[in-house]
């Protein structure tokens, strides 16, 4: 047994109409085999009990549709549609023709459909609150509901990658960034080093004119100490040759 609570409706014999089913009060089997079944109508009491094919007269009971469900109902459909006559206003069987599709407003719905009573083929325009349409199009409604989610979860996730996409970063590593540092100080010392080599150059060549001295090269440490060191040796044996001839 399932725990789920199903509503019936039963077709009255009396006027062919259908109605809510209360309970269930008996059952039976007729000699032909079908089986029937008391009812209890919605709102009436034991006095108006019907015996009543459980086959022929007996289903689920139809939805009353919301103001967002008429485009489950469609040319071709079996409705329950509520007639209203001069006498009586009971709901029937009808077969929808054709669906005229309206914009809603604040009043909710304002679809018209054309309809097609069943027991008598009257014919009238209805709107959708006088249309009940039958559980077997539940379906059509899950795969709306569907489609619209899918549809409103891949236009959120467009707009969230849309401003969650990060700029590009330049990643640049420590060694990388310590040698544009050596480089950008490299090129801030290097006037000052073409200054001084530039002002010893000239000092170098003043001395060059000097008798008796040696043009050095600067940029050699070594070469110059050497240079140096001959110099002072010829300039010494100059001054001593100079002495022993003033003597004499």
């Amino acid at each position: 047994m399932s725990d789920s609570y199903m509503e019936f409706e039963a077709k009255s014999s009396r006027d062919g109409a259908w109605y809510d089913v209360a309970t269930f009060v008996a059952h039976r089997y007729l000699d032909t085999g079908d089986p029937e079944v008391q009812v209890r109508i919605a709102g009436f009491g034991p006095e108006e009990d019907e015996w009543v094919n459980i086959h022929k007269h007996v289903r689920q009971r139809s939805l009353p549709c919301e103001a967002s469900e008429c485009v489950a109902v469609l040319a071709g459909d079996l409705v329950l549609c509520f007639q209203e006559g001069k006498d009586q206003a009971l709901y029937f069987d009808a077969h929808v023709l054709d669906a005229q599709r309206r914009r809603h407003d604040i009043r909710g719905c304002r679809c018209r459909f054309l309809v097609r009573y069943d027991h008598d083929q009257t014919e009238e325009i209805v709107p959708l609150r006088k249309v009940c349409r039958r559980p077997e199009t539940d379906y059509r409604l899950q795969q709306l509901h569907a489609a619209s989610n899918l549809t409103s979860n891949n236009q959120h996730k467009t707009s969230t990658d849309h401003f969650a996409t990060p700029a590009p970063k330049v990643i640049v590593s420590s060694s990388e960034a310590m040698q544009k540092q050596q480089n950008l100080d490299q090129s801030r010392t290097a006037p000052d080093s073409h200054i001084n080599v530039s002002a010893a150059a000239r000092h170098t060549n003043q001395e060059s004119k000097i008798p008796g001295t040696m043009t050095t090269n600067v940029t050699d440490p070594g070469i110059a100490l050497i240079s140096n060191a001959v110099a002072a040796a010829a300039i010494s044996t100059s001054l001593g040759q100079n002495m022993q001839e003033a003597k004499l």
